[in-house]
């Protein structure tokens, strides 16, 4: 498998609709190791870095797989906003986070980490259903991207870009044969159990 299919299959899973910051950074990045114990993020502070982090588990939590978190997609984050991102790119994201947080307090009264799980999500359900709809609607006119996409629409495509070319997004959520059998077309899912990386 080459960067090139991993990123058609992440522009897949996001409903076709991919950013050009993603996608070079997954054309163009080297593997990474996640949880190193001396890693630091570069570009956020540790508040950011923790706001990353549950926002991306929120997204995609651990089930019977691993969730955002321990495949690093804070890490991924951090790693766009460093080493991709133009000052305009990342001061927007950061400008978004930042708003993010000040709306969360100025809705809830208090920090978004500080809220309960079920709070949390009260919080992100209606940016979730904005993000879907933007998407629908860049589909439906022709568009691979979002004009001036919300924070949160950036966030999830983000966490899904850097779960899914994680190592366990590929060998633990997804199927991932290093050799691939004979080409079966059509089969039911419930035989494969799983989407293929």
């Amino acid at each position: 498998m080459t960067r090139r299919d991993v990123l058609q299959g992440v522009a897949v899973l996001l409903g076709g609709v991919l950013s050009s910051s993603v996608a070079g950074a997954i054309l163009g990045c080297s593997p990474r190791r996640v949880g190193s114990a001396g890693w630091r993020p570069r570009t956020l502070t540790p508040e950011q870095n923790e706001l990353v982090a549950t926002i991306a588990e929120l997204i995609l939590p651990a089930t019977d797989t691993p969730g955002a978190r321990e495949a690093g997609v804070n890490e991924f984050v951090d790693l766009l906003l460093t080493d991709w991102l133009d000052a305009q790119g990342r001061d927007g994201f950061l400008t978004g986070l930042a708003g993010f947080e000040s709306a969360c307090q100025a809705g809830t009264g208090r920090p978004f980490l500080e809220l309960s799980h079920d709070e949390q999500m009260t919080v992100l359900v209606p940016l979730d259903e904005e993000a879907a709809e933007l998407r629908q609607a860049a589909r439906a006119a022709g568009l691979t991207e979002v004009d001036d996409p919300p924070f949160f629409l950036t966030m999830k495509e983000w966490t899904l870009a850097g779960y899914y070319t994680s190592e366990i997004g590929m060998t633990q959520e997804l199927q991932h044969l290093r050799i691939s059998g004979s080409y079966a077309g059509c089969r039911p899912l419930a035989e494969v159990g799983r989407s293929w990386a």
